[in-house]
Parts: structure tokens; C-alpha cells; sequence
């Protein structure tokens, strides 16, 4: 009886999370792209709390401002969380949580929500892909990997085996402003050039 109990427990959490809101859209959050692939995100963790939620996909970005944020997970206490400027954000699909921002001003970040369920098989690697042409990236998971890119430069031309989000972030006051761009596979191109004092981050999906 005891596998029967545990099938009807996993039944009742898939049909709660199936009823809970997506993180996004919500206040202090703005759509800067979204298709097939992927929706990105430019997020403002203002100081309130915000209603249980379900991630559907899983989750890859950088934030661009320091700041907190309380995170409540299950029954378990809130827990206060630091993120720092320039570092890069996470999160699995299937988590349900609370979060409420703990900062003013508060912690800001571009965030990707990856659509496919599972990453792409690895390919052979390519002479003109981002690793040869770049180098290694900056930061990686089994999802993504991120190169940066400084102000004043610009990546050279480069293939793309796997889809791919271009994020620029200029010198904003007080804060930088970020632009998100969609790269398909295949595609083979030069850049992003970020201004003299912005910078940029290529995160190629697998």
C-alpha cells in the first residue's frame, strides 16, 4: 500500500503545481523577448511579497544589480538570500516557491526561461564555434553556456550550434540598461559590440 500512497502524493503536488501562477509576468518585471525557445526577462525584485509560483522551465541569466530577496520554499522558514552584480542565476524546472524582495533598491536581473524539457544532444565540435573562436566560456551549466563580452569590444564572427540570447547592457543612471537578442543554431555572424561602458553576455542554449 505504501507505493499507492506515494503515487497519490506525487499526483496531488502535479496537479497543485498545474494550478499555481508562472513566475512571470509580475510587478517590476518586463518581457524583452520570447518565441519557441526561450522568454526572457528583465526582473525588479521589489519589496513585497509575491504569490507562490511554479517554474515550468528551467532557468539560466546574470544579475545587473546587487540586492536581496527572502525565498520560501515548502514549510521550511524564509531564508535571506545576497546576490551580487554580474553573477550568474539558476533555477530548475518544477520548483515551487515565494519570493519577496528584501532590498531598496532592489536586486535586478535578465533571466531566460529555456523551453525545451531536456538539453539537445552534444555535437561535434565546430571550427568556428564560440569555444574555438572565443574560448572557453566564463560560465556553464547542462543547460547553458555564457561568454562575456567587454565594452568597447566585440565578439568576433562566430557559428552558432545551439540557440543562443545576446544580452546587452549599456550604462544606464542609476542603473544599466539591458537588451536581449535571439540567435538561432546555424546562424554565423559578428558581436554583440557593447559600448564603451557597457558590456555584454552570450548565453548559447543546449
Amino acid at each position: 500500500m505504501g507505493w499507492i500512497n506515494g503515487v497519490l502524493i506525487s499526483a496531488i503536488l502535479v496537479s497543485q503545481s498545474a494550478q499555481l501562477p508562472p513566475p512571470f509576468p509580475r510587478s517590476g518585471t518586463t518581457k524583452l523577448l520570447e518565441n519557441d525557445a526561450v522568454a526572457v526577462w528583465n526582473v525588479s525584485w521589489l519589496t513585497q511579497k509575491y504569490p507562490l509560483h511554479h517554474h515550468s522551465y528551467d532557468l539560466v541569466g546574470i544579475s545587473y544589480t546587487d540586492g536581496d530577496r527572502m525565498i520560501t520554499q515548502g514549510t521550511a522558514e524564509a531564508r535571506r538570500t545576497h546576490t551580487s552584480a554580474w553573477e550568474f542565476q539558476t533555477n530548475r524546472a518544477g520548483v515551487n516557491h515565494v519570493e519577496e524582495g528584501a532590498s531598496d533598491p532592489p536586486l535586478r536581473a535578465v533571466l531566460i526561461e529555456v523551453k525545451a524539457a531536456a538539453p539537445r544532444p552534444a555535437g561535434t565540435a565546430i571550427a568556428d564555434g564560440l569555444r574555438q573562436v572565443v574560448g572557453a566560456p566564463v560560465w556553464e551549466n547542462d543547460r547553458a553556456a555564457a561568454w562575456f563580452i567587454g565594452g568597447g569590444s566585440s565578439a568576433p564572427v562566430h557559428r552558432h550550434v545551439g540557440d543562443a540570447v545576446e544580452i546587452v547592457f549599456d550604462a544606464g543612471t542609476p542603473v544599466p540598461s539591458p537588451r536581449a537578442a535571439f540567435v538561432a543554431a546555424g546562424t554565423v555572424h559578428g558581436g554583440p559590440s557593447p559600448a564603451a561602458s557597457g558590456r555584454a553576455y552570450i548565453f548559447e542554449l543546449k
